[in-house]
């Protein structure tokens, strides 16, 4: 049985997988420039990068928080995301200046399925810990006895 973090980086990886597939087939009929399919690209591999980071660092400290801490860290990813994006849309504004409404849009809906793919893992991260936590209360409490 895979582990929790396994998991989530198959699925992050299928997911990858699945938006740089329709990118490669129907990325031509949605863009007319080559450099804004590359630039789609590459905002593939940046969020898979981000959360792969997220994947990785609260697997890392999930158990050393509690529930407060891991509101917090959540609302730091979500900001951290959003200025990151924010960031690669204006470098590519200022670099590209090509098809920028059409790009602007794909980064967008790009941005909500990772944003709800992150949603998702970080949730059930939080299921697992509560479920975790309360099992070794369970155990303390017939210890106890």
């Amino acid at each position: 049985m895979l582990s929790h973090k396994n998991k989530y980086i198959l699925y992050l990886s299928a997911l990858n997988g699945v938006l740089i597939t329709i990118l490669i087939l129907y990325g031509n009929i949605f863009f007319e420039q080559g450099r804004s399919i590359g630039g789609i690209a590459i905002a593939i591999a940046i969020f898979f990068l981000y959360e792969l980071f997220v994947i990785l660092f609260t697997e890392k400290i999930s158990k050393a928080i509690n529930s407060r801490q891991s509101v917090n860290l959540f609302l730091a990813f979500k900001t951290g995301k959003i200025i990151l994006s924010l960031l690669f849309i204006a470098i590519y504004a200022a670099m590209v200046k090509v098809e920028l409404k059409r790009f602007i849009l794909v980064f967008i809906i790009l941005y909500f399925i990772y944003l709800l793919f992150d949603t998702v893992y970080l949730v059930n991260r939080e299921k697992k810990n509560k479920k975790e936590y309360h099992l070794k209360e369970i155990e303390k409490l017939r210890h106890a006895k």
